[in-house]
């Protein structure tokens, strides 16, 4: 069996097979040459015979920082580095501003030169057509197109824009300022007026951009100046106000004073913080020295460095001194020992009078420094808060003060750029100039060999867009390859085109072919023998070849395949087309006269030139095939035949036109479905395949005939 097996089929990617194109431009390569050379001679006729045209070019340089005399902020500032400015600047010189100025400046729609010939009153064909097509895009009810309508534009000014257009280049100059303006017309003279005006057209354009900026600056100061006189009456009338509520003078003199009381605040709270924590101490000290010594009160640095107590206590120690030399002398009960110990008595009782005096002083001190420290506190505690309540007004004034000041920078500002905007109102400035006026218009057309060239370049592109969209939706078969990538099936080989037989009714043979076309036919031939031999068994020698639709070769594949394998073995070849008389075989008796009992196979036989081969021709038509190759006839024929030789061919109609094809396949042990390449499509193999299968009959092979 030659059909593939579910695990056999592997369906491969759709991918784009450009051989395919390749081998379609390669087969219609004469179509293409002549396509281009017709497209070629009709450049080359007509360039003669049209109108000469004439180029002139003006050329300008565009500055995006030209030298200003007069430096003011109001007009066009650009940055020369961006290419986005140049690329804006050439694309303004193409636009349709520019182009109506021109066209206004020159008066170009009333010159006939500019519109071209008035058209005659009969219209021909094509103009007809076109504007018959024109009216067909127009609303129904008649209104006007929407840019029409908007821009104002005349019918005859539109065209102006478009012939314009058309007529009008634009060179920049790589690696300069410079632009090229060149225009082409039919009068030399215009096309010179008209590359000038351009430029000149641009340079007024970016004047009038100055000039209207100007004014528009002018007119906005004037209006924007008395709002701004208005803004600082307002903000000084409120300044005042405020200050008149607040009474304040100078809130820096007040900031300043209340911030030096705050300093000599803090400074005296620290002295006297300071001096009651002394005092404190000592107290603290004297209260804690009740009873102590007289000895251990005088060892206290606070009491003993006191003034009064460092003087009695000097005093104490002088009485000592006078009671210890007395006693050194006298008796205790001496009158000068006495009388020195009377006085040491009254000088430590003075003392012990002083230390309390001391502690009562040192108490009352302590308690002044406490309510001096509690006033000052109090008295920085209340300056804060004025302090803070003349922050929150120096925050407000401040603002006040801002706004005030800010409205008289606008006013000085605005005043001065109406001055500078009213004296330099008739300055013309513009980033362009000329560099080189057109004079003179030289020939530019027709260009024959340019025209030549792009009509044949067109022509050649036309004919392989034409061929490739052919290829495109083509669904043709056109090889082995393609027809496995669509179909389970395994070819057998591919048969050649001879395209000088392709109209031809009669098979293809040796007879038929020329020395060149031998080789080639054959060995494709050979290939599909050797195939078949090696996929069938001996038990198999049947072998029926159809094919999809007529006229696809079975009947050359047969007869072909039948002579190459008598070169080995005994062939029998039978021709099954029962509906006409077979062209292949041509014969008085045949086929039909054996299945109706006319004729015996030992009389339709017919040798061929070569001794295996055997050929039963179809013989008469008849007016039910269907029913002699169903009856017992037909299989105890192919019975006979099975038994006298090695192989039997049997050539039957197209699968798609009769049902004596799916007949004969019950009878036959292989199938073999002939495809012609280019020429059958996929969606008929298709419907063959689900024909023989909806008989529960598999094709064995396929064979590609007619392959390019």
């Amino acid at each position: 069996m030659l059909f593939k097996s579910p695990e056999e089929l592997v369906v491969k990617d759709e991918t784009i097979n450009f051989s395919k194109y390749f081998n379609r431009i390669k087969s219609n390569w004469m179509w293409i040459v002549l396509i281009t050379v017709i497209f070629a001679t009709l450049a080359f006729l007509k360039s003669p015979i049209s109108t000469n045209t004439y180029s002139a070019t003006s050329t300008l340089m565009i500055d995006a920082t030209p030298p200003k005399p007069i430096s003011l902020q109001n007009l066009p500032n650009y940055d020369p580095t961006q290419k986005e400015f140049y690329a804006t600047q050439y694309a303004l010189l193409r636009s349709n501003v520019i182009a109506a100025k021109v066209i206004e400046n020159l008066d170009l729609t009333n010159n006939p030169d500019f519109m071209g010939e008035p058209k005659s009153t009969h219209s021909s064909l094509k103009a007809r057509i076109k504007q018959w097509l024109i009216d067909f895009k127009q609303p129904s009810d008649g209104s006007v197109a929407v840019a029409q309508s908007l821009t104002h534009t005349t019918p005859s000014e539109l065209k102006a824009l478009q012939i314009f257009a058309k007529s009008l280049l634009i060179t920049p100059i790589d690696k300069t300022q410079l632009v090229m303006i060149t225009y082409t017309s039919k009068d030399p003279s215009l096309a010179a007026n008209i590359a000038n005006a351009v430029g000149q057209a641009y340079i007024n354009y970016y004047v009038d951009i100055n000039s209207e900026t100007n004014k528009k600056a002018s007119e906005w100061l004037t209006s924007r100046l008395t709002e701004l006189k208005q803004q600082l009456n307002d903000s000084e009338k409120k300044l005042t106000d405020y200050l008149a509520k607040e009474q304040l003078v100078n809130t820096i003199a007040v900031d300043e004073l209340a911030n030096s009381e705050l300093i000599n605040l803090t400074n005296r709270l620290a002295a006297i913080t300071d001096k009651r924590v002394q005092t404190e101490a000592l107290y603290t000290t004297l209260r804690g020295s009740r009873h102590l010594s007289y000895n251990q009160i005088d060892a206290i640095s606070e009491i003993s460095n006191h003034p009064q107590i460092r003087d009695i206590t000097n005093a104490e120690t002088d009485a000592e001194n006078v009671v210890a030399e007395l006693s050194k002398r006298y008796g205790p009960k001496h009158e000068k020992m006495l009388e020195a110990e009377s006085q040491l008595a009254a000088i430590r009782a003075r003392k012990d009078r002083m230390l309390k005096r001391l502690v009562e002083g040192v108490k009352k001190e302590l308690e002044s420094n406490q309510r001096q420290e509690r006033e000052i506190e109090a008295e920085i505690k209340k300056k804060k808060e004025e302090f803070q309540s003349l922050a929150v007004k120096k925050v407000h004034y401040q603002a006040l003060q801002q706004d005030v000041d800010t409205n008289k920078q606008l006013l000085k500002t605005f005043l001065e750029r109406q001055k500078a905007t009213i004296a330099t109102e008739d300055y013309k400035d513009s980033i362009a100039h000329f560099t080189d006026y057109a004079l003179k218009a030289y020939p530019s057309g027709p260009n024959i060999k340019k025209n030549v060239l792009i009509a044949s370049i067109v022509g050649l592109m036309l004919s392989l867009c034409v061929l490739f969209a052919i290829q495109f939706f083509d669904t043709t078969v056109e090889s082995s390859e393609e027809f496995e990538r669509y179909f389970p099936l395994f070819s057998l080989g591919n048969i050649p085109f001879i395209k000088r037989l392709a109209k031809k009714k009669i098979p293809i043979d040796e007879y038929t072919l020329s020395a060149k076309e031998k080789p080639m036919f054959f060995e494709g031939i050979r290939n599909v023998r050797t195939a078949l031999n090696l996929a069938i068994t001996d038990d198999q020698r049947t072998v029926m070849i159809t094919s999809s639709l007529a006229k696809e070769g079975k009947t050359t594949l047969a007869t072909n395949l039948a002579r190459s394998l008598a070169q080995s073995e005994k062939v029998a070849l039978v021709q099954v087309d029962l509906h006409n008389q077979g062209t292949a075989l041509s014969a008085p008796q045949g086929l039909s006269e054996i299945l109706t009992g006319k004729a015996t196979l030992s009389d339709v036989m017919t040798k061929s030139n070569q001794n295996n081969l055997v050929m039963i021709p179809a013989g008469e038509p008849v007016a039910d095939p269907q029913e002699l190759l169903s009856s017992p006839c037909f299989t105890t024929l192919l019975d006979d035949l099975k038994q006298q030789f090695d192989k039997v061919i049997i050539d039957t109609p197209a699968s798609l036109i009769t049902s004596d094809a799916f007949i004969v396949a019950k009878a036959a042990d292989v199938i073999l479905l002939t495809v012609a390449a280019n020429k059958t499509k996929r969606n008929d193999v298709e419907q063959t395949l689900h024909k023989f299968n909806a008989y529960e009959l598999n094709i064995d092979g396929v064979v590609i005939n007619k392959v390019l």
